[in-house]
């Protein structure tokens, strides 16, 4: 072997964390440059035309009404964008793009953060990858032109950030997710149980997340809107579908869905009710388990609660389920025993996403099945761990 062969192989072998982490960052950049020009029906038949109908009404003006389906403060951004020269479809997915790639940021940190191993460094920079290339986010951005990633950012930061007892940035960033999309409302009930369970912030820390809305909504109360036009948008749009099932293989699934769908505004009642008294059960379980609240419980305990609260209830989009499946992967790196789960998570939304985008027709009420089981065993981790973790403090 010659000398410089040998010393260029001693630098790959180490720096091999870093070449690593490079070769997927590129990897990911290439899969979303290639994918650019992607138009989904959504994109088709909704997000161009709303935002031609803002730049058309004269970008910032066009705030002083709704347009689509947009939250005010997306609605604000995408106004923004309309006095840029970029193409539509580059703006909607470059904007969520970069949320991918500061998502992927946030996990590899997270990771990077909360590991005991001396090869820390190395296991947050595979966290990065798989975020940064996993089909949910790739797919959800690059492919759908969708926004996912912006709210579960937010969502998953401000999750972390309640975990490091800094409550009021905590607070903050979760209106600022909810401020970009509805969905964040699943995680609330973390919070919730957080607030019952640790007593370590006042009740008064959940008004900064309505001030948060409220805030984020007054660029379009300056251009004539209403003063609470964030919050009656919000009402609305809890209102907007007429069905029990939106493409996620939900709990509802295995309930007769056709008898379900049938009798659309008796059964969603229903199954709301019975979502509630699920996320009940299970705040009931925690307070008597009593377990540390060691990073692995805490982040356990965030994944099922957010978990439960979309797979029972109706009307569930097949991108609802974004948060949770970002924060198994956060999971998994704590335990071993939940890559299985965490990579079936990624399968069951790659083919929900793939029946929308590409029509390839699989049976829902298979994906349901996987789902189900995969939910099983994150219940099963949930009981079981955080049982053994409390006998063992």
């Amino acid at each position: 072997m010659f000398k410089a062969e040998k010393k260029i192989l001693e630098f790959i072998e180490k720096h091999i964390s870093i070449i690593g982490l490079i070769g997927f960052f590129a990897i990911g950049a290439l899969m979303r440059l290639v994918t650019r020009n992607f138009v989904s029906e959504d994109a088709y038949n909704y997000l161009l035309g709303w935002y031609d109908d803002i730049k058309n009404a004269g970008g910032f003006k066009a705030l002083s009404e709704q347009v689509g389906n947009y939250n005010v403060l997306y609605q604000t951004l995408i106004a923004l964008f309309t006095y840029l020269p970029i193409p539509a479809l580059f703006a909607y997915k470059g904007l969520s793009i970069i949320f991918d790639l500061m998502l992927s940021l946030l996990i590899g940190y997270i990771v990077y953060k909360e590991s005991t191993s001396e090869r820390a460094f190395d296991l947050g920079a595979i966290a990065f990858s798989i975020v940064w290339i996993s089909p949910v986010v790739l797919f959800n951005s690059s492919l759908w032109a969708q926004c996912d990633s912006i709210y579960a950012f937010f969502t998953v930061l401000s999750i972390y950030l309640l975990y490091k007892e800094k409550n009021i940035p905590a607070f903050i960033f979760y209106g600022v997710a909810l401020a970009f999309k509805l969905q964040a409302v699943f995680a609330l009930p973390f919070f919730v149980l957080i607030y019952f369970y640790k007593k370590s912030f006042s009740i008064f820390n959940f008004l900064i997340v309505p001030a948060i809305l409220w805030i984020s909504s007054i660029p379009a109360i300056i251009a004539g809107r209403g003063i609470f036009t964030a919050f009656t948008l919000y009402l609305n749009q809890t209102n907007e579908y007429g069905c029990v099932i939106m493409n996620y293989p939900s709990f509802v699934m295995t309930m007769a869905y056709d008898y379900m769908q049938k009798f659309y505004e008796t059964a969603t009642p229903i199954a709301f009710v019975i979502a509630i008294f699920a996320l009940a059960f299970l705040m009931v379980a925690i307070i008597n388990l009593k377990p540390e609240l060691t990073f692995e419980n805490y982040i356990l305990i965030a994944l099922v609660m957010i978990f439960t609260a979309v797979f029972f209830m109706p009307a569930m989009h097949d991108r609802y389920g974004y948060v949770y499946e970002i924060i198994a992967i956060v999971y998994m790196f704590k335990n071993k025993k939940a890559i299985i789960p965490a990579i079936l998570l990624i399968l069951i939304s790659t083919s929900t996403y793939s029946n929308f985008l590409f029509h390839v027709g699989i049976d829902l009420r298979w994906i349901t099945a996987f789902n189900f089981v995969a939910y099983g065993v994150y219940l099963w981790f949930f009981f079981t761990e955080l049982k053994t973790k409390k006998e063992e403090a």
